[in-house]
């Protein structure tokens, strides 16, 4: 099952996030009231957790599609297992058309077919 990635604000109320942002603000106001340095406050206590914030988004992102290519792997298996079981059934070693002779043949009656 696909996980649902946190908003900001969720993200915020759970253990890491009020430790990163306690971090960051932290950070921030050291960097601004003490070393009086504002561009390591903003890369320290701005762009870091954004940026945490966006690789876990970018992570569940990846997540999702990791999952919804093994459902479609998953359904295309049930699908192939279902015509083989059918196939076997209804003709043993397959129908005209599985055969490359028939197939070829068959497409050169339907491009006879579109000439006239």
């Amino acid at each position: 099952m696909a996980h649902d990635p946190l908003s900001p604000s969720e993200a915020l109320r759970t253990r890491t996030g009020i430790v990163v942002a306690a971090v960051a603000l932290l950070t921030f106001v050291y960097s601004a009231l003490i070393v009086a340095q504002i561009l390591l406050g903003a890369i320290v206590g701005v762009f870091l957790p954004v940026g945490l914030y966006l690789g876990y988004r970018a992570f569940a992102a990846l997540d999702a599609l990791a999952d919804a290519a093994q459902r479609i792997a998953a359904v295309r298996e049930r699908e192939a297992e279902r015509e083989s079981r059918f196939g076997s059934a209804a003709g043993g070693a397959g129908s005209a058309g599985d055969r490359p002779a028939d197939r070829e043949a068959a497409s050169t009656d339907r491009l006879t077919e579109r000439e006239r």
